[in-house]
């Protein structure tokens, strides 16, 4: 009996398997150049995304500018129409035509430049003329054409008059 309590417990002795490793496959230099032309690959699209989205950006901020500056003249003409309007009645209507055209452009950063009793600097101004003024020498005593600007860049530099 003692002989079937020992063979019992060798049935029911636990024996550990013996532990499988996995074995990582070998690199080689094939895998190391396509792991390689991958990881740039993937640098690569996402500096072409990033010059993509900055191109688009500049293209339509560039496409806003130019339609603006196309407005422009009609601006003009309307401070010209203001101008020789001598019925009063006709020249409200005129001017709030004017002040939506402003309102709109306004939306859109654009900004007139106020130049009237400034020094004259050539990279702001366009001189089209020079006044006899002592006083008011170098100063721009009178503004011909209006200025435009938007986010820092200038759309149309402003006609002025000049004194000497």
């Amino acid at each position: 009996m003692a002989n079937k309590k020992q063979e019992e417990e060798k049935v029911l002795e636990f024996k550990p398997q013996e532990e499988i490793v996995e074995e990582k496959p070998q690199e080689d230099e094939k895998y190391n150049a396509l792991y390689d032309r991958y990881i740039r690959l993937q640098a690569d699209f996402e500096n072409f995304k990033k010059r993509n989205q900055a191109t688009s950006i500049t293209m339509y901020s560039q496409g806003v500018s130019d339609t603006i500056t196309e407005v422009f003249p009609v601006l003009d003409y309307l401070d010209m129409a203001i101008a020789a309007q001598k019925d009063e009645e006709q020249r409200k209507g005129i001017e709030l035509v004017k002040n939506a055209f402003v309102t709109i452009l306004s939306k859109h950063g654009v900004q007139e430049v106020q130049c009237l009793g400034e020094v004259f600097d050539p990279n702001k101004h366009e001189a089209v003329m020079k006044r006899e003024d002592s006083e008011n020498s170098g100063k721009i005593v009178e503004v011909v054409k209006k200025g435009y600007i938007r986010d820092g860049k200038i759309l149309r530099h402003p006609l002025v008059i000049v004194a000497e």
